[in-house]
């Protein structure tokens, strides 16, 4: 999996603009970045230096137009230091619509990321030392493409044998997408910047939470950074602290006595996490959180978290969501475990970690998420001999490859009937 970075630290409008040009100031050359950002402001305060800085080392630049108007940027860049008109007199600095950059309608992810390819062979040729490209992303709405269709573009875009020289930063207004959507496309970017109080307001637990208070919420955490392997809680110890996971991935995992280990659950981007009976006096760890890459997460005690949910009716109504779909979860994997064999356990794992982290790609579905075989068979509680039997076999009948950072889907269909169930065929809807 690519490298993500650490997300945004900061609070209140003035405080984000001063932390998003900062780290436009420190961002390296190359890459695929999201930008997820809640007021106009905000975003000049990370498009300027971004451009600014792709100018002073020789880049071509090119913003495509969307929340703010073409006047109010070139003014907020003469404002930062640059000269516009002579810029875009020497085709360093080129400003588009939407249609003009991405050759719109109709839309396909494909052929944007083959102009792209284009564009940087121009810029090249033209003696820039490389192309830097700042897309608001607003046009999706306005021109009607799905969701699937934007992860589609942009797991293409992550993956995309591009230069290095091309950077790609895609720029999100928070308000105008829903949460849902914004998580998955967090997933698709090699590095996320968002103010602290962003990334909270998508985390499922405090979606529809006020400002102000998810500003309290964000003063009140401790930040923890765990490298791959480390564990942010032990199996066993005592259950006293509640978890909202910014970046990376963790596995949940319960060792039992005999050595044996299931994992219970694989934990994105902006999901909670904690052991069950964290708001019980006494309680004991029941698993073991432990890093499956560079991961970093909030952190609070669980007095405060009983706290927010007392004074927050919607923060209790959200955490009662969040119970039902687990218990949901672990209904359905119950079943699973008592009326189906390994193999079908597997295909339906599978299907389930597709929907909830798949992209789909040319030639099939990706799943990045670090898995081995031995995770698998630890998520399907079967042995891992049984399980890398299974998985060489859909290999040569070409149904699913497991590679080293991803899990490859090559014919949904048939592991959707190895699985017993009808493959799932979701309607392409807006957005929002």
């Amino acid at each position: 999996m690519a490298e993500r970075g650490t997300m945004g630290h900061a609070t209140g409008n003035a405080a984000n603009a001063g932390t998003h040009k900062q780290e436009a100031d420190e961002m390296g050359v190359e890459g695929h970045i999201s930008f997820i950002f809640e007021d106009p402001p905000e975003l000049t305060a990370f498009v300027v230096p971004y451009i600014k800085n792709g100018l002073a080392e020789g880049q071509r630049c090119v913003y495509v137009l969307g929340e703010i108007e073409r006047s109010v940027l070139t003014d907020a860049l003469v404002a930062g230091g640059v000269d516009v008109k002579r810029e875009i007199e020497r085709d360093a600095l080129i400003l588009l619509s939407a249609r003009e950059y991405y050759a719109l309608p109709p839309f396909d992810a494909p052929r944007v990321i083959e102009l792209m390819r284009r564009r940087e062979v121009e810029a090249s040729a033209r003696g820039f030392t490389g192309l830097r490209i700042a897309g608001d992303m607003t046009w999706t709405l306005q021109e009607g493409v799905g969701d699937e269709t934007l992860v589609e573009y942009e797991s293409l875009l992550d993956r995309a044998h591009v230069p290095d020289s091309v950077t790609a930063a895609c720029i999100y207004r928070r308000d105008r997408f829903r949460p849902e959507a914004l998580r998955r496309l967090i997933s698709c970017h090699r590095r996320v910047v968002a103010d602290d109080c962003v990334l909270l307001s998508l985390c499922a637990l405090f979606q529809d939470v006020a400002r102000p208070d998810l500003q309290r919420l964000q003063q009140s955490a401790a930040e923890r950074y765990k490298r791959k392997g480390e564990f942010y809680f032990h199996q066993g110890d005592p259950a006293t602290e509640y978890f909202v996971l910014s970046s990376g991935r963790v596995k949940l995992v319960r060792t039992e006595a005999d050595g044996r280990s299931v994992i219970i659950r694989i934990v994105v981007p902006t999901e909670p996490f904690a052991n069950p009976g964290v708001l019980l006096d006494g309680a004991q760890g029941f698993a073991s959180a432990q890093a499956m890459e560079d991961s970093r997460a909030f952190v609070w005690d669980a007095s405060t978290m009983l706290w927010e949910m007392t004074h927050h009716p919607i923060v209790s109504l959200n955490a009662f969501r969040l119970m039902a779909e687990r218990l949901q979860e672990n209904a359905v994997r119950l079943r699973d475990l008592a009326t189906a064999n390994v193999e079908r356990r597997l295909a339906r794992l599978l299907l389930r970690l597709a929907q909830s982290m798949g992209r789909k790609m040319a030639g099939g579905v990706t799943i990045e998420v670090p898995l081995s075989g031995h995770d698998l068979a630890e998520l399907t509680i079967a042995t891992p001999y049984t399980v890398s039997r299974i998985l060489a076999r859909w290999r040569r009948r070409r149904v699913a490859d497991l590679r080293r950072q991803r899990i490859l889907i090559l014919d949904a269909e048939r592991l959707a009937a190895l699985a017993g169930v009808r493959p799932k065929r979701r309607a392409s809807k807006p957005l929002r």
